[in-house]
């Protein structure tokens, strides 16, 4: 579908509703394409924090630059005792 600037002003709730139903809708301003409404992707479950920490931890040995330093767990349980 296709929507000028004007219509999208004063009909985004419909535009939504059909982009949320698979539609994409294609904006146009002065009659050239400007921008396009598109569903997004499912999205992805991310990994929660004991993971992502753990991918941390593996990337920092194998990727070590000699440096130390407190690591990010520490740093967070720092700011949680304030």
């Amino acid at each position: 579908m296709t929507a000028t600037l004007e219509q999208t002003q004063a009909d985004l709730l419909e535009l939504v509703k059909r982009v949320q139903q698979g539609e994409e809708v294609v904006i146009t301003n002065q009659g050239q394409a400007v921008a396009k409404l598109t569903r997004l992707p499912e999205s992805v479950p991310s990994p929660g924090r004991r993971a992502w920490l753990e991918t941390l931890r593996r990337l920092r040995e194998s990727t070590g630059t000699g440096k130390t330093g407190l690591t990010v767990e520490q740093i967070l349980d720092e700011d949680r005792g304030d």
